[in-house]
């Protein structure tokens, strides 16, 4: 079989422009040639990563459409929500129905760089299609890359009114700075959410001579510390000792250092026990968690599970 024009072997491209090439529909349905979109194909071989998806996207959309939702989101390197449908937002009177493409239509188009809305924008338009830890995670991503502020995102979700406007506005308040990866967001809320106090994000510990560490999630007052460990803390040699050593530390002067595993924060009911307790025993007073809907809403079994399969969904 011939190869492909090597304008087609390149980059995305329409029925039209493979048409314009020579090629037949047969050929379009053949091996060679994948289907991204109904009229929008690439070259088959290696898997299609996010950026091929939406070009292929932007050619069978109207024209000025820009990218939005999810779809921006993972784009600016948050990893939420799921790769399908593309996302877009247009201006364009009549409706795009194309299977694994959604393109929202309205009377002006927001503010836009580089083919993508603002951040903020982003934001709220993914609200329908993330719950909330996911938002607040992909808020607090954007924030720690200086893509945008926590007052922007409260002032984005305060001004939006079409759907998931409400979690917006709940998701905006509660990103933060200096948030290092999801997995802290999720943890951060696993303990606001069931009415514990908030801990300050990646703020340095130690004592009145000296820093020792730059702690995860901090309750200052109490001199607790909290850490949250993937899988990559017990299978670096290097990295485990270098934990053990910073542990040691922290408690040579004067700080409780609870290490929270990625195998623990599939019992987040036990996370919430484990942590009142080193709470209680560092003298918090405060009332008992509370494990209320949103609480239940966002960590219960097999919620979070989903949350994670999403995160790491291919193309």
């Amino acid at each position: 079989m011939h190869p492909l024009p090597r304008p087609l072997t390149r980059e995305p491209f329409t029925t039209s422009a493979a048409r314009a090439a020579g090629l037949s529909a047969g050929r379009l349905r053949g091996p060679a040639v994948q289907r991204l979109f109904v009229g929008a194909y690439r070259r088959s071989g290696d898997r299609p990563g996010l950026p091929d998806l939406v070009r292929a996207a932007l050619l069978v959309a109207p024209p000025g459409a820009l990218v939005t939702g999810v779809t921006a989101l993972r784009l600016l390197g948050a990893a939420v929500g799921r790769v399908r449908p593309v996302h877009l937002v247009g201006t364009h009177p009549h409706p795009v129905r194309r299977p694994g493409l959604r393109v929202t239509r309205v009377a002006v188009l927001p503010p836009g760089v580089d083919g993508l809305v603002a951040a903020e924008v982003a934001f709220v338009a993914a609200a329908p299609a993330l719950d909330l830890v996911e938002l607040v995670a992909a808020g607090d991503h954007l924030v720690r890359r200086g893509l945008t502020t926590s007052a922007a995102l409260v002032g984005a979700a305060g001004r939006y009114r079409g759907r998931g406007s409400v979690l917006a506005r709940r998701a905006a308040g509660l990103v933060r700075e200096r948030v290092d990866s999801p997995r802290e967001t999720e943890l951060r809320l696993c303990l606001v959410l069931a009415g514990l106090p908030e801990p300050a994000c990646n703020v340095v510990v130690g004592d009145d001579r000296e820093a020792v560490a730059r702690g995860d999630l901090v309750y200052r007052r109490l001199r607790v510390v909290l850490e949250y460990e993937g899988d990559q803390h017990r299978t670096d040699v290097r990295q485990w000792n270098r934990d053990i050593e910073r542990q040691e530390q922290l408690e040579a002067t004067g700080w409780r250092a609870v290490r929270i595993t990625a195998e623990r924060m599939r019992r987040p009911r036990s996370v919430v026990s484990r942590v009142l307790q080193v709470l209680r025993d560092a003298g918090y007073q405060g009332p008992d968690p509370v494990l209320g809907p949103e609480w239940t809403t966002s960590f219960a079994p097999g919620v979070r599970a989903a949350r994670s399969a999403r995160a790491f969904e291919d193309v």
